[in-house]
């Protein structure tokens, strides 16, 4: 569906209250979608009419300019709707996002991507993990080749996991070892024959996300599709430099359906009239205090996320010392949507593993946000690590280094 928005800066308040009428459609679908397995189609339907495609586009490239603090705040909106679609849709704003404010990409690339996306409300997603590989985060070379056909064309063949929003996608962002080199380039593929998507995708949370596997049989291209290229580097154990927009952007989507499951039980709460009580639930100390523990999570949790996304915008010669930071929000984040969303069922009681509530849905579909990258046992050392090298002298830890 083409965008008929006019792609013009959004204010917070344009951009929110957009985010909360998609959100109330997305609601009305859900539960069918996370039954089913089914791709929600209607809700890219609507994001692209909204003009929400445009979201990370930069203004100066006819998008709606919005930060990393605009964009997270839209994305845990959208989860309180549909989290399925609101962590699918997240792919292609950080990866507008984050490549907006990042090395622009080769040949203008980006700026042709712009142009798609505000002319016909393209979609992108970066897929980079794979079976054997897992997560790239972690270091490690990819499996996915290119290799030459002719001077300036290549084959590239390979599978490619988690490819989230794949039912929808135009361009895919494909990772791929150089034939006969140590360098990896980045392809920028549009949807065509030899890529084929096979739906693996059957999991017990986040079920409507369509992250299924990409397999590219000898898929054409050429070097004007190379965004970026460069030598095989294993990340650098001493630093913790995360993806902002992904990280934060990930752990608001979690945020955001774990508020939609305190919703869900402040209404219970307040409709629930045993007859033994003869009064609303909500009246109980137990109750309350149940309701007091998700309010502190929540509102703990969202000021960190807030707080580290408008550092990210306003203050650019500061995003290095924010790594650790962003690292801990993420964190946060998602193991405090897995408690809001406990608490929540407490309140609910049994009722709350039925289809008579959306709380078993969030329940599932929250614990799908440790997995994202950095997962805890990955960040737990890291962050150990950045506090021990505080608190160390300059003057031992390179006598240290010396010795070992």
């Amino acid at each position: 569906m083409a965008n008929t928005t006019n792609q013009t800066e959004r204010t917070r308040a344009d951009i929110l209250q957009s985010a909360d009428e998609l959100a109330a459609k997305f609601r009305e679908r859900a539960a069918l979608h996370d039954r089913e397995g089914s791709f929600p189609v209607e809700n890219f339907d609507d994001l692209r009419a909204a003009g929400f495609a445009s979201l990370s586009v930069p203004v100066e490239c006819g998008g709606w300019g919005a930060g990393l603090l605009d964009s997270l705040l839209a994305m845990e909106r959208l989860a309180m709707g549909d989290g399925s679609t609101a962590l699918a849709m997240t792919m292609h704003v950080q990866t507008v996002g984050s490549s907006a404010v990042g090395e622009r990409w080769k040949n203008g690339a980006y700026e042709g991507l712009c142009a798609e996306i505000t002319g016909r409300a393209a979609l992108v997603n970066s897929c980079a993990s794979e079976p054997e590989l897992g997560s790239p985060s972690r270091g490690g070379k990819p499996s996915t080749s290119a290799t030459r056909d002719g001077t300036d064309g290549w084959r590239i063949n390979g599978r490619k996991t988690f490819a989230s929003m794949s039912p929808v996608l135009d361009y895919f962002i494909i990772p791929a070892v150089l034939d006969g080199t140590d360098e990896i380039a980045r392809f920028m593929i549009p949807r065509q024959p030899g890529l084929e998507i096979e739906e693996t995708w059957d999991s017990l949370g986040m079920r409507s996300t369509g992250s299924n596997d990409l397999i590219l049989h000898d898929v054409p291209a050429t070097d004007r599709q190379i965004i970026s290229q460069g030598p095989d580097r294993a990340p650098d154990p001493t630093k913790i430099a995360p993806n902002a927009w992904f990280t934060l952007l990930v752990g608001a989507v979690y945020l955001g359906v774990a508020a939609a499951a305190q919703q869900a039980a402040l209404d219970y709460a307040q409709k629930r009239i045993p007859t033994a009580l003869g009064k609303p639930i909500a009246t109980l100390e137990s109750i309350q205090r149940h309701i007091g523990q998700m309010e502190l999570l929540l509102l703990s949790t969202r000021g960190l996320l807030y707080y580290l996304a408008g550092q990210w915008d306003a203050e650019p010669e500061r995003r290095a010392e924010l790594g650790p930071g962003i690292v801990v929000a993420k964190v946060s984040a998602t193991n405090a949507a897995i408690q809001i969303v406990d608490e929540a069922m407490r309140v609910v009681g049994g009722a709350s593993m039925t289809h008579q509530t959306p709380l078993e849905r969030y329940y599932r579909d929250v614990r799908a946000g440790l997995f994202h990258p950095p997962a805890d046992d990955t960040a737990l050392p890291q962050l150990g690590r950045h506090a021990l090298r505080r608190a160390t002298p300059p003057a031992q830890e390179q006598a240290s280094n010396g010795k070992a």
